[in-house]
């Protein structure tokens, strides 16, 4: 079992590490891209698409690798890697923790925050069954969950105390 933490660089503020695994450097006001690198490897995640739920993976060549498709209705959505399909699925009902899963196997569990310097906790019980592009990139995912979740409670407590003044 290996339990990690993308932490953020103590030298720049956009750049945070996964010990043993790669860097993520958040670009942009909003953080909504990144640029992953792992083992001599590179890419580029993005939110895409009209409301930025959609996110994508692209190489150093500029080829798509990744993707992360959300549910419409509830928490979670599918991640295809590499030819490989995955989901990332609720694996808490009161805090924002995601299971990577290949079928029914575990292959990560993933609490995410939407700020602070350690924005992802990660626990794998093989590391080696998943390879850091796809850990990074359910890292970053996690995350944006996380935001979302963030920000959908920021509204939702805002338009409640809005109207009960009564």
């Amino acid at each position: 079992m290996a339990d990690l933490q993308l932490s953020r660089s103590q030298t720049d503020r956009r750049l945070y590490v996964l010990d043993g695994v790669g860097t993520l450097r958040f670009e942009g006001f909003f953080s909504r891209k990144a640029t992953a690198d792992a083992d001599g490897a590179r890419w580029r995640f993005a939110r895409t698409g009209f409301w930025g739920r959609r996110i994508e993976a692209i190489d150093a060549e500029g080829t798509p690798v990744g993707e992360f498709l959300p549910h419409s209705l509830r928490r979670g959505g599918t991640i295809r890697w590499a030819g490989r399909e995955l989901v990332i699925r609720p694996a808490s009902v009161w805090r924002e923790r995601y299971a990577l899963a290949q079928g029914e196997h575990e292959l990560a569990v993933l609490d995410g925050k939407s700020w602070g310097k350690r924005p992802v906790s990660i626990s794998l019980d093989d590391p080696n069954a998943v390879e850091p592009g796809l850990l990074l990139f359910a890292a970053f995912v996690v995350r944006g969950l996380a935001e979302d979740a963030a920000g959908a409670a920021t509204v939702a407590a805002s338009t409640a105390s809005a109207g009960g003044g009564g």
